[in-house]
């Protein structure tokens, strides 16, 4: 001991390396601390040498760890205490938490070292962050805290939604290497095993991006990985805990995978390796975290203002059919869109729910898009008895003022509905607000005249986004399939969320062309004001009763003079693709079995043609087209729109596309599979085995 006294007075202790004065070290060696080198080696992996020492502080929490373990209280349960009710077992004390120095180095980079004071949570640590300059914080405590630069923060609290973008980018690492103590490591490596654990089973890994390519992940979300990772940025990290076997990532993608398939959870716990419970949990943290954090960003008439409508989410053929030369015309089209789901057991519910159009039980959200096919918000979702139809529900939401949507609307403003808001208008007008709809046929009337006609054919130039809206929606097959009960509770969210996604990563489905649009807008209003002349003639020189020979065209021999057109030239005559792809379906239908069209000529360079419905096998219409040697001069049907000038319909348009050019391809492309050829037909005629009759003599 007095050797030790009398040694160099810098001598550090073994454990915290504190300089420690003569009088207050003790020596490790000898028989009598044998106890205390195993307590060092046991608790810190220390093996002290001969010449090691202790400073008092650590060799009497050394002590006081021992006296813990040594005399902690037995309780006798004596039959006194046993049966008093009141009676409390004496507490273990505490025991004493140890600390060894920093003496591991590893190759992780750092901003300072030492023993710092957090600005935030107050902890000492030696892996705090310099804040460069003056950043906002945002989330840390529910406030809005400024911290001034040169201030140090914990690595914890810069996540996405803390520093500013600017902050984060100028925090560079000052040492290319960080110390650890022994308990510290201990901690690292307990970490790190616990996240090994949680992943070697995993089937799919979401926390890993090079995990899955870009196909699965669209395949698997609907999303790619780009846009995952934007999606996964929108919610904080304090929204959805980590748990043992999942991440905030696996919830988004499990949640992601819900909707885009439709698989049920004992599949997707099959797919995930996990739990049908975590995947339910997960899904429902997943879908509170993304209608708080995510949703109300891209949906809702709040997020977007009028004029940003106007100018970046209106087409501009809306804005010549609809709209004035001014172009502040806001303009949206309306409809609501289907969800169906299960019979239910309550019997009030399920006669609330039963649609007579549809015939089946189903909800129905009300859909808000531009004319671009962004979509400006969804609504519900709504019953679907006869107290609910389209018009009541409009009529609801205006009366209700929902999401605030009489101040979104300003006066001449255009909404693009189909005749099932035929109630609604009268309201819509006492707001200033222009209906567009299809028109009504009248009584007693099988065709619609040539003005509702071509009015009809605006409309519905405008109107098709909504659908094409619905069905992207329903690419998601868990909306598309039928809902199941439970789930009706979040059937609008799951909506909203599906809408919100289409909005921030999905293409506009039609944004037009300035210069072509205001065209072809200034060409459908100049057609619109036209009368149709052909069916006139036809009405006077009564060619609808006049007999004639009916030919069958079946090649290049019939109709020679029918003038050649490409099909840009045929798009340009009906105004549209939808036309141009039924004229196919109607001619394989006309060419199955070697029947051909039937063609009458009934003056120069006037043809009639007979043609089959596509709706009712019985039922065939009557159509005239008026042609020269370069270009298709007039046309007209008995069909319910066959008389308007705006486009044609689609018997007219599958004519000219067989005449002008189908017959006239050398290759006609591969015949699309005969579907009835798989399935048995029972109105088939009987056939008769003669095999066992009598021959005749």
């Amino acid at each position: 001991m007095d050797k030790i006294r009398k040694g160099r007075k810098d001598s550090k202790c073994i454990l915290c390396e504190k300089r420690t004065k003569p009088g207050k070290r003790r020596p490790l060696c000898g028989e009598t601390n044998k106890n205390l080198r195993n307590f060092l080696s046991k608790n810190f992996l220390v093996l002290p040498n001969d010449d090691d020492v202790i400073c008092d502080t650590c060799r009497r929490k050394y002590y006081r760890e021992g006296q813990a373990q040594v005399n902690t209280p037995t309780v006798l349960t004596t039959d006194t205490n046993a049966n008093d009710p009141d009676f409390m077992p004496p507490s273990a004390p505490k025991r004493a938490k140890l600390s060894s120095p920093l003496s591991i180095s590893l190759p992780i980079s750092s901003t300072i070292k030492g023993h710092a004071q957090c600005c935030l949570c107050k902890k000492r640590g030696p892996k705090l962050m310099v804040v460069p300059q003056e950043a906002r914080f945002h989330t840390f405590l529910e406030k809005n805290i400024i911290i001034p630069a040169g201030s140090r923060c914990c690595p914890r609290h810069l996540c996405t939604e803390g520093f500013t973008k600017e902050a984060n980018e100028d925090i560079t690492s000052v040492y290319t290497v960080s110390d650890f103590n022994r308990s510290g490591l201990l901690e690292l490596i307990d970490t790190i095993r616990e996240h090994a654990l949680k992943n070697k089973n995993a089937r799919i890994d979401f926390d890993k991006s090079s995990s899955l390519n870009d196909t699965d992940f669209r395949n698997l979300t609907g999303l790619t990985i780009t846009d995952f990772e934007d999606l996964c940025s929108h919610i904080p990290n304090s929204a959805i805990r980590d748990t043992r076997v999942r991440s905030m990532r696996t919830c988004i993608g499990i949640f992601l995978t819900k909707l885009r398939s439709g698989m049920s959870n004992k599949i997707l716990a099959t797919l995930f390796n996990i739990g049908k419970d975590s995947i339910r949990k997960a899904i429902s943290s997943a879908r509170d975290a993304v209608k708080q954090h995510f949703t109300p960003k891209y949906l809702g008439f709040d997020h977007v203002s009028r004029e940003s409508v106007i100018q970046n989410h209106t087409r501009p053929l809306a804005q010549t059919l609809f709209g004035d030369i001014t172009n502040t015309t806001a303009i949206l089209v309306i409809d609501g869109t289907y969800i169906y789901i299960q019979k239910s057991g309550q019997f009030k519910f399920q006669r609330s729910t039963y649609s007579m159009h549809k015939f089946r039980n189903l909800i129905k959200p009300m859909m808000f898009v531009t004319t671009t096919g962004y979509i400006v918000s969804v609504i519900g979702p709504y019953l679907c008895n006869s107290k609910n139809n389209d018009a009541k529900i409009l009529n609801s939401i205006f009366k209700n003022n929902l999401e605030k949507i009489k101040e979104w609307f300003d006066k001449d403003d255009v909404v693009v509905v189909d005749r099932g808001f035929r109630d609604s208008i009268d309201l819509l007008e006492e707001f200033g607000i222009q209906t567009k709809m299809p028109s009504f046929l009248k009584r007693n009337e099988k065709q619609l005249s040539v003005e509702d006609g071509n009015t009809t054919r605006l409309v519905t130039k405008v109107r098709w986004v909504v659908e094409s809206v619905n069905g992207r929606i329903k690419q998601w097959r868990l909306l598309d399939k039928v809902l199941p009960n439970s789930l009706i509770p979040y059937a609008g969210e799951y909506t909203r969320f599906v809408s919100a996604i289409c909005n921030k990563y999905r293409p506009p489905l039609n944004a037009g062309n300035e210069t072509d649009d205001l065209l072809l807008g200034t060409k459908m209003l100049h057609m619109s004001k036209k009368k149709n002349e052909l069916m006139e003639r036809v009405s006077n020189e009564n060619l609808h009763s006049r007999s004639g020979r009916w030919q069958k065209i079946d090649g290049n021999d019939s109709v020679e003079d029918f003038p050649k057109l490409s099909e840009e030239d045929i798009r340009d005559i009906t105004l549209g693709v939808y036309q141009v792809k039924l004229a196919k379906s109607y001619t394989e239908e006309h060419l199955e079995n070697d029947e051909y069209y039937e063609v009458m000529q009934q003056g120069h360079q006037l043809i009639r043609v007979r043609m089959a419905s596509r709706h009712t096998s019985s039922k065939t219409h009557n159509l005239w087209i008026t042609y020269d040697d370069c270009c298709i001069k007039a046309w007209y049907c008995t069909c319910k729109a066959g008389a308007r000038i705006v486009g044609t319909c689609s018997h007219i348009s599958s004519v000219i596309w067989f005449l002008s050019f189908y017959r006239h391809q050398s290759c006609k492309g591969n015949q699309a599979k005969q579907w009835k050829d798989y399935v048995h037909d029972a109105n088939q005629p009987e056939v008769i085995d003669d095999s066992d009759s009598e021959p005749e003599e």
